[in-house]
């Protein structure tokens, strides 16, 4: 018997990530009989949970939503590629409701096909949030129909090229990523980063510049502006969020703008801060009035949005007190700390490209998996991020998310977790990649797949 309650002497199933609970003995149903599928819906399961019982000739599933039956499938696929179609039963449901990843791409454009590509490797792991960063200083990539200068001007340039040309999704094509994802059972989140991050926005609408590359928050014309950027955003993305950044301003000039001095007086504030407070409630405003939540960075605590309207991303790893201030203050949470939860972070002593930050820190996929989150009502999940300051293409990109994507999505999905045992399933897992020829890093053999160079910034 092992962690998982699996009934057989000698095997550890392939499945990942781990379900909850599976009891199987050693007799096998012939791979025949695998497509022979009765679905039953029971009332009694979670949203997302499923049962999945192997006869000897046929399957059950039961769920009580079509997500279930979705998650259900996926564990039979893993099952029938591993050769490992036990006869018995797995019931399973998740650890958290928010399992997320993040790709950036206002830095580093990757496009259509590899966004799909991405969505598709979520879905088969069971994660369901995708978080989308649509700009950023280096390039706006979203088309808004009432600001098309946003793409023929702020769309220029990427981290490593400055001068490269203009790379956006257009609506359509925003439409059709959004279906793609709704099918695979995943709510695309997009990002529009502000009042900081907003470089490419002002550079294409310079009269609310703010300086340092924020918005001036003291203009009305700013908060009309990003009233109708985010009303075309909201008939874009159907889901619940809009995410509207809130990270590492630099406002340190903000009282030179004469609107935040009329501001200022007009409000009685004495500190640039409680601009900055200013500028998260009038957004987060505007958010509600959409009908949408606001989710944001962790910076955004003191803003003074109402708790139960805004989901907040914990991400300072050196300011656990930020995480209980949060919850303190009724903030629902989802735990992506950059140690060791920011796929950008360098997996090796030996890797060059990625981030190490000032301590020298790997974000291995050991410490991602063995990460300890504590579980409290207010903590809706765990996301992993990947900025692309140094990911540039899409060889760069499989590198750095895989294999600790996979590591991501047994924390929030797997309540019984055991790294050895994991990394014995891993192996299916690897077997299965290299018939679709990713370029994952391989730490058993890191000759295999050298690390991808990152150009300089030109």
């Amino acid at each position: 018997m092992n962690i998982f309650g699996i009934i057989l002497l000698s095997v550890s199933l392939g499945v990942v990530p781990a379900p909850r609970e599976v009891h199987m003995g050693e007799q096998k149903m012939e791979e025949r009989y695998a497509s022979k599928v009765r679905y039953v819906r029971s009332g009694k399961l979670g949203p997302e949970a499923y049962e999945l019982k192997i006869g000897k000739k046929g399957v059950v599933i039961k769920s009580s939503s079509d997500a279930g039956r979705f998650y259900a499938e996926k564990t039979l696929g893993q099952l029938v590629r591993c050769d490992q179609l036990y006869l018995g039963t797995i019931k399973d449901s998740p650890r958290f409701t928010w399992r997320g990843f993040m790709l950036d791409e206002a830095r580093h454009f990757f496009g259509t096909e590899k966004v799909k590509e991405l969505l598709d490797m979520m879905a088969e792991y069971k994660l369901n949030r995708f978080h989308w960063h649509l700009s950023d200083n280096q390039g706006w990539r979203v088309e808004i129909k009432a600001f098309p200068q946003l793409t023929q001007i702020g769309a220029i340039g990427c981290e490593t090229d400055r001068n490269a040309p203009a790379r956006f999704y257009t609506q359509d094509e925003i439409r059709e990523i959004v279906r793609y994802a709704a099918e695979r059972h995943i709510e695309v989140i997009p990002e529009i980063d502000m009042p900081g991050h907003a470089r490419a926005l002002v550079r294409s609408i310079p009269e609310i510049d703010g300086f340092n590359s924020t918005v001036n928050p003291g203009s009305e014309k700013t908060y009309e502006i990003i009233r109708t950027i985010l009303t075309e955003l909201s008939g874009l993305f159907p889901g619940r969020y809009l995410h509207i950044g809130g990270d590492e301003v630099q406002n340190k000039k903000w009282m030179d703008l004469p609107e935040v001095g009329a501001l200022v007086k007009k409000e009685g504030y004495t500190a640039v801060q409680e601009v900055q407070n200013y500028f998260g409630r009038r957004v987060g405003a505007i958010v509600a009035s959409l009908g949408k939540e606001v989710l944001a960075w962790d910076d955004l605590v003191v803003s003074g949005i109402p708790s139960d309207s805004a989901v907040l991303l914990w991400w300072h790893t050196d300011k656990p007190e930020v995480l209980k201030d949060a919850q303190a203050s009724g903030f629902r949470t989802v735990v992506c700390p950059s140690r060791p939860m920011y796929l950008d972070n360098c997996q090796e002593l030996n890797h060059k490209y990625g981030h190490k930050g000032r301590i020298q820190y790997f974000n291995t996929i050991q410490k991602l998996y063995e990460y300890e989150i504590e579980e409290t009502p207010l903590v809706l999940g765990v996301q992993a991020n990947l900025w692309t300051e140094h990911v540039h293409n899409s060889n760069r990109v499989d590198f750095m998310v895989y294999p600790r994507i996979f590591a991501l999505a047994e924390q929030a999905w797997s309540v019984n977790r055991d790294f050895d045992d994991f990394l014995r399933r891993l192996e299916y897992v690897y077997s299965w990649m290299d018939t679709k020829g990713f370029y994952y890093y391989d730490a058993r053999n890191p000759d295999r797949h050298p690390e991808p160079s990152c150009p300089n910034i030109k």
